[in-house]
This record gives structure tokens, sequence and C-alpha cells, in this order.
């Protein structure tokens, strides 16, 4: 190894559910892309900040060995951190405040600039990294996670993008829905894994599907979670799984062609942890594709909670300067 191909730049992402920690070189070569998934106690449907805040700070401490013995040959040249939920005034959250706090502490000790970033950019620029879209200045992504269902035009503005909600959910998330079926079903939180294999082992086709209420690319959730009370006891899990992920799917369908139609575009990247479903990436794409809308997912690692889209937009904001 060489001293000009050593200089490393670390992202950071300390989110609702999940520690993360990624370095990247300056060619974007992925070195390290290590996560804990924080611990949730059983029958529960998530995690207080405080709560999440204090296992953030333990397994900062776990991570640091990890980082020290797989960069020890490294020069951290730059770090950045995301430092609240999303690119906009009074977005805030404490559990960013962990990973900001670390970074700015490993910046000092290194002597490297500090970058911040949100993250929801993290989750952009993590999904373009795999996806190689026609038109990477302008386009729509879907946030699809835990607490999140946001549809946004994106706009590519040097080392930053211009963000604006176009569509999306106007109560629940899908990660929501996902998780609370799950939990009903008596899986271990998160949910999502089990729910999609679930129903990528059903083969009953679905006769009635739960109704969906779709305007103008904005979708209301909770009524699909009142209906899916109302027949839990009548099917089996893999079914009940099946057919919340299809209702699920077509709210975004008919969402995602609204939209398209209102923006004229064609190209859609999808990131977040409901995005690793492959019952929804399988179901989606199809329809979409019958518009002629192309959708983008991106592989599990990086649709998930991680930190490579942070050591990223770090190395983009270096280059920048």
């Amino acid at each position: 190894m060489t001293q000009g191909n050593n200089n490393i730049i670390l992202g950071f992402d300390t989110s609702c559910y999940t520690t993360s920690i990624a370095a990247i070189t300056l060619n974007k070569e992925i070195i390290l892309n290590e996560k804990i998934i924080l611990k949730v106690k059983k029958d529960n449907k998530g995690l207080r900040q405080s709560e999440a805040v204090f296992q953030h700070v333990n397994n900062m401490g776990e991570m640091s060995q990890v980082i020290n013995n797989k960069l020890k040959n490294y020069n951290i040249v730059g770090i950045c951190a995301s430092t609240k939920p999303r690119p906009v005034d009074n977005s805030y959250m404490p559990v960013f405040s962990v990973g900001y706090n670390f970074a700015k502490l490993l910046s000092s000790a290194n002597s490297c600039p500090f970058y911040e970033t949100t993250h929801q950019e993290n989750h952009i620029e993590s999904s373009l990294f795999n996806n190689d879209l026609e038109n990477k200045e302008r386009f729509l992504a879907v946030h699809m996670s835990g607490g999140t269902t946001e549809i946004l035009l994106v706009e590519k503005k040097n080392a930053s993008y211009n963000i604006e909600i176009v569509g999306g959910s106007l109560d629940v998330s899908f990660g929501q829905l996902v998780d609370r079926l799950g939990v009903k079903l008596n899986y271990n939180f998160p949910c999502g894994k089990y729910i999609d294999e679930n129903a990528l082992r059903c083969k009953e086709k679905i006769q009635n599907g739960l109704k969906t209420s779709v305007r103008e690319g904005y979708m209301n959730l909770s009524g699909i979670e009142n209906q899916m009370n109302k027949i839990i006891n009548d099917y089996d899990k893999e079914y009940l799984s099946k057919i919340l992920l299809d209702t699920l799917v077509r709210s975004m369908y008919k969402s995602l062609t609204y939209i398209c139609e209102k923006y004229d575009l064609r190209e859609v990247l999808f990131g977040g942890g409901v995005s690793a479903s492959k019952y929804i990436k399988k179901e989606l794409s199809e329809k979409l594709k019958r518009e002629g809308i192309k959708a983008y997912f991106t592989d599990r690692e990086y649709a998930t909670d991680n930190g490579v889209g942070c050591a990223i937009i770090g190395l983009n904001q270096m280059k920048n300067y």
C-alpha cells in the first residue's frame, strides 16, 4: 500500500435503530461498513430516544476497537456524520447527537475536516452507490423506513441536494405497519425480514385486496392497520404478510404514477429499510415498468441504515472545497 491510496473518509450515522460507521477511499472503494442494530425488548414496538442514545454510546465504544484494527494502515483525512433526520430547519432527533459528537472528537484527534449531512441524504447517496440513473441531477427518491414513508423530488446542487417532499404517507409509515403486524405475529422487532419471507413463501393468490386511500401522491395508511386487525385471526401468517405488502405496493404504485406524471420523471430511486423487501422490489418494479417507469432498488446492506452515504457525502464535500 502506498501513501497515495490509503487516505480515507469516515461516515457516521446513529439512527433510531442502528449504529453505523463506514470508511471509503478517495476512489470510493468501501473498506469498512460496520453496523450494530439497537436492541428492542420482546413485544416492544420501538425504543425511546433516551434508550437509543444510551445504546449508541455503548456501541461506539465497542466499534472503536473494530476501527482501530481495520483502519490502522489508513490515514483519516475527513469525517462526515448525519446530524439530523432531514435537510430542513427544525429537524432534530437526539440520537444523531451521538454520531455527531464522536465524529467531531475523531476529526479533532486526526486534525482533519468535519462535514455534516442528514440521515435522509445519507440514504439517497448510499442508494445511488450501486445504481446508475440516467439523470442523477433530478429524480424521484422514495424513503421507506421504520419511521418515514416519503416521496422526494431530488435535485443535485454541487455536493448537496435540494429535496422537496412531493408525496408519501400522511400518517403512519410502511415500516410501522410492517412492524406492528410482525409483533402481533410474535416476531422480534424490527420485523421486516420475517414479514418479507412470509410473503415470498405464500402461494395463495389474493382474492380481495385491502382498500387503499391515495390522493394526489399522498397516502393515508392507518386504515390499512384497521383492516388488518379485522382479518388477523382469519388467515395464516404467510397470507397476512402477503396481503399487507401487496397493499403497500398498490398504495405506492398509485402515488408514484401520479407524481411521475406531474413532474415528468421516469426514474425512481428507493432507499430505507423497507425498500430491502424482496417482495416489494419485485411487485412494485413490475407494476412501474408497465407504466414506463424505471425503479432502482439497491443491495440490502445499502438500503438499510448504514454510514456509506455519509462517507461519500464527506468525500464529495471535500472535493468541492
